[in-house]
């Protein structure tokens, strides 16, 4: 004769069975369940299996703290942003106390260089639409298009001023590659990008005939005599290159025609008025 199972048994052993697949699809990640009443461990499981206490409240508490943990995880993008910030500061500082530093790491150094070429573009267009504010304050311009068209314009006559001093240099002096003159340029730019900076502050205290000082200083140094000195520390480096009286003549020449070029491809009226523009300023 056969014996029968009662039914309320299969029932149980059923409930535990999926209890069992239920743990272990939650744990299959191989965490250990750790019992808050009697310490006792083990992988699988809703109950202790020595004193019967609920592992449900545990796993809880421990999904949140996984949780908490993937949430204070930094942001691959700001520590990105933090640590260039960190290399330019530096870059900064080192070229403010020492310009000539730049000479010694040439093109090793063309991105901070070219950021300091930015930072120094962006703030002098913006003290130039602070102090034309001020001038046409009945009708002040809008700041977006002065800005995009301004900007522009300017970083353009740098970039002017580096290529006519990499003509000059390759064939009358030292060859360096454009990268390298980049670096150089954009290595004496510390001092000038905190003048430009002390002429924003001037304006927006409405202290404007300073204002206009300062930031007439650092355009005509930015584009006339930095490129200069930088030709005459290029040139007096080799012995076989022309003399830096004639490097400057050179200099002058080449960076005039080019801008004379740049005018006729932009065009005439969006340069005067650039230029006039600056002109106030004197």
């Amino acid at each position: 004769m056969s014996a029968t199972i009662p039914p309320q048994i299969v029932a149980d052993t059923g409930t535990r069975i999926k209890n069992i697949v239920d743990s272990y699809n939650q744990n299959k990640g191989g965490r250990s369940l750790n019992c808050t009443n009697c310490g006792h461990q083990q992988i699988m499981g809703n109950f202790c299996s020595l004193c019967g206490t609920e592992f449900e409240e545990l796993l809880l508490n421990t999904d949140n703290v996984a949780s908490r943990t993937r949430a204070a995880k930094p942001n691959v993008h700001i520590e990105n942003i933090k640590k260039i910030t960190k290399i330019y500061s530096s870059y900064f500082i080192q070229q403010l106390k020492k310009p000539s530093h730049a000479y010694n790491h040439g093109e090793s150094e063309l991105k901070s260089s070219l950021v300091s070429i930015i930072l120094f573009t962006a703030l002098v267009v913006i003290s130039l639409f602070l102090f034309s504010k001020d001038l046409y304050w009945s009708n002040p311009p809008s700041f977006i298009s002065f800005f995009m068209e301004n900007f522009l314009l300017t970083f353009l006559i740098i970039g002017l001023v580096i290529l006519s001093s990499f003509l000059i240099s390759n064939f009358f002096g030292p060859q360096h590659s454009f990268k390298t003159i980049i670096s150089f340029y954009g290595g004496q730019l510390s001092a000038p990008i905190i003048l430009v900076t002390a002429s924003i502050f001037l304006m927006l205290v409405e202290s404007y005939t300073y204002a206009n000082t300062v930031l007439t200083i650092c355009i005509v140094f930015s584009l006339f005599i930095l490129p200069l000195y930088i030709m005459t520390f290029l040139l007096s480096k080799n012995p076989t290159a022309v003399d830096p009286l004639y490097g400057f003549m050179l200099y002058i020449a080449t960076f005039s025609i080019l801008l004379i070029l740049f005018v006729i491809i932009v065009g005439n009226s969006k340069v005067v008025e650039y230029f006039y523009h600056m002109s106030l300023l004197f």
